[in-house]
């Protein structure tokens, strides 16, 4: 089954946040997890005078964190399941990674906007996928709300970094009835740019093999999965595939420096352009890069 007992959902009260928050209480009352709606009090907005005097839970952005987190509490009221509301203090990216400790899955909503003001407002999620200790689903606002999950894709090249992205996908597929779509890329570079691994592996044969090997395992789940196999860029063709679909589930690695460049930097790539929210997995025999 779904292996989340444990969402968090953190949120600023944007717009660009609806569709995640929908779509993670449609999980948790599925799932039956436990739901936290998290805002962070961001210190750095206090280069804003307000009265220093009063005290911190009387200033206009705590209150306005707590609006944030209540609005959560009621949509899941209305929906049937119970939010814990928790507002911390301290800067958000530091504050949902440590706190992703202690869950199994955190949704958010990022922008969804190109150019510069994608690089800005959607960098939290971005950093969030990169470093968080738990799988963490991705929604941007202009994506639709609601738990859809009848056609999931899968992409994989057939490597470790995969491996438990391919779990939680053919679990989510097994749990919604979905259809599965499972993608290789073989790449016709002479530079690494795979999701893993050496560039010399990823031929038309050895990517037949990847999604021979999870087609295998979705038969002993039940699971019909189709397997596509395709050349070219691996991001581009990720993303190209992703149209039409309701969830994108991948995996992605820990790693820094020029390893982080050429393996990490496919997921958040997907991450910003995808045409459907995506599910980064990180390989669990990857070490957490340090923020």
């Amino acid at each position: 089954m779904i292996p989340y007992k444990k969402i968090l959902i953190p949120t600023d009260g944007s717009n660009d946040t609806r569709a995640a928050i929908t779509f993670a209480l449609g999980m948790g009352k599925i799932t039956g997890a436990e739901v936290t709606a998290m805002c962070v009090n961001d210190v750095s907005n206090y280069a804003i005078p307000w009265d220093a005097t009063a005290p911190e839970t009387d200033s206009p952005h705590f209150k306005s964190c707590e609006k944030a987190t209540q609005t959560v509490v009621d949509l899941g009221a209305q929906m049937g399941v119970e939010v814990t509301p928790l507002v911390v203090t301290g800067i958000p990216l530091r504050e949902i990674i440590d706190a992703s400790k202690n869950y199994d899955l955190i949704v958010m909503g990022t922008a969804g906007r190109a150019g510069v003001s994608l690089m800005l407002l959607g960098s939290v999620a971005q950093k969030v996928v990169r470093f968080a200790s738990c799988p963490v689903l991705v929604i941007r606002g202009d994506q639709p709300g609601g738990l859809a999950c009848h056609r999931i894709l899968i992409p994989t090249d057939g490597t470790y970094i995969t491996r438990a992205a391919i779990t939680h996908g053919l679990e989510m597929a097994r749990a919604f009835n979905a259809e599965v779509t499972v993608l290789s890329v073989a790449t016709v570079r002479s530079i690494p740019i795979s999701l893993g691994g050496n560039d010399e592996q990823f031929t038309p044969e050895y990517c037949q093999m990847a999604v021979g090997s999870v087609a295998d395992q979705g038969r002993r789940l039940g699971i019909v999965v189709k397997p596509v196999v395709v050349t070219g860029a691996v991001a581009n063709e990720i993303i190209r595939a992703s149209a039409g679909e309701d969830l994108l589930v991948m995996g992605t690695n820990g790693r820094t420096g020029f390893e982080y460049l050429r393996l990490g930097s496919v997921a958040e790539k997907t991450v910003r352009h995808a045409r459907c929210p995506v599910l980064v997995v990180r390989a669990p025999e990857t070490m957490l890069p340090k923020i």
